[in-house]
């Protein structure tokens, strides 16, 4: 135990931790602080979250046949406030836009006026109750069009059809689950799993660099301890891979809790208003365990691999340059579909698993193989 404390001290240096921080630090402000600071993004996708507040109050977790009618009068109402408002302006008036209906469909292409009086209330006036009814309308939308669940317009296998035929007629489908919510999470997961990708291989690169380079690998197997040093400097990478990546999985969500989506937590993903379907159930808490899941996972298969390239690259820029390829097929596959697309109804249904063990199994084998080769390695 001694020996791996020792080893995890000469990993997590100074250094090291100061350079995650800054690399942290510069990839926050650049791809995930955005998502923080401007959610939701703009109109009408704010109105759109409020709706949604107000309906997971009044509703619970799923809006049956009842509710949605009460939801449509709600509608109608919020429409004869939006006339009212109008009412009150004379230029509507004058310009044939003094009621909802008329201010909806007034053709803005053709008539110069309507079109500068129609961005004033809009743009310069702001009045929220225009663009609380886009956001009603749009909700409205997908709740009686629910032939647009499930497709998207992609051809749907027999199983994956029955499982859209399932989720509709349990009602299911009809979770209060929005898609700027889903969105928003998917591109944070997908950006944070880049930066955990990107510390892990900060941190594992020197793993076996410094030890070759200065031929004390030629001390170290005149014993045989010193033999058993390659496994437990993979030990203490592999302590010091997961604490990293637990802190930044520990900030992340420190910060994700002011986008104030907690409220959605025992949401059911799957929904018409999230364009999402999911194999199984899954709430969104479950979905981002899952996720975090598979970040560990990925986490643990990138540690095992650079380890292996540490092990066999003759320096620091071979090293580095072997890594680029591996960095890119994580980031252009690894994500996309182990992150950001878990358990989507357009995969496979054992996708997740079985790519997820295949992974840990492959890059398991590479470093196996190349401990046993060390195991009866020549002293030269």
């Amino acid at each position: 135990m001694r020996i791996i404390w020792n080893e995890l001290k000469k990993i997590l240096t100074l250094k090291v931790m100061l350079l995650l921080v800054l690399v942290s630090t510069i990839f926050y402000q650049l791809f995930i602080v955005f998502d923080f600071e401007y959610f939701p993004n703009g109109r009408p996708a704010g109105d759109t979250f409020k709706v949604g507040e107000e309906m997971m109050a009044k509703y619970g977790q799923f809006m049956d046949e009842k509710e949605f009618k009460d939801f449509k009068k709600v509608y109608e109402q919020r429409v004869g406030d939006a006339t009212e408002y109008l009412q009150s302006q004379p230029e509507m008036k004058a310009a044939g836009m003094g009621s909802y209906e008329e201010f909806k469909n007034a053709d803005l292409d053709q008539d110069q006026k309507k079109s500068e009086l129609h961005s004033k209330v809009m743009f310069e006036d702001g009045v929220d109750v225009m663009w609380e009814l886009q956001a009603r309308e749009y909700l409205i939308d997908l709740y009686e069009q629910p032939e647009w669940f499930g497709s998207y317009g992609r051809e749907l296998t027999g199983e994956q059809s029955d499982r859209v035929e399932v989720l509709r007629s349990s009602g299911n489908a009809y979770s209060i689950f929005l898609h700027d919510v889903f969105e928003n999470y998917k591109n944070l997961s997908g950006n944070l799993s880049i930066l955990i990708l990107i510390s892990v291989m900060i941190v594992v690169t020197p793993l076996y660099m410094a030890d070759r380079r200065n031929k004390m690998t030629l001390l170290q197997y005149t014993a045989k301890m010193g033999r058993t040093l390659f496994l437990k400097k993979l030990v203490a990478a592999f302590i010091a891979v997961i604490t990293v990546i637990t802190v930044q999985l520990a900030v992340f969500f420190y910060l994700y809790e002011g986008n104030d989506t907690g409220q959605f937590l025992d949401k059911k993903v799957s929904s018409i208003f999230s364009f999402f379907i999911s194999w199984w159930d899954l709430t969104f808490l479950q979905y981002i365990l899952l996720t975090v899941l598979s970040m560990y996972i990925m986490g643990i298969a990138v540690l095992l691999l650079v380890a292996f390239i540490s092990s066999t690259a003759p320096n620091y820029m071979t090293n580095i340059g072997l890594q680029i390829p591996l960095a890119a097929i994580f980031i252009a596959i690894g994500i996309e579909y182990l992150i950001k697309d878990v358990t989507s109804l357009h995969l496979p249904k054992p996708f997740l698993p079985a790519s997820l063990g295949m992974l840990l199994a492959a890059s398991g084998l590479i470093f196996l193989l190349k401990w046993r080769k060390e195991r009866v390695a020549d002293v030269q």
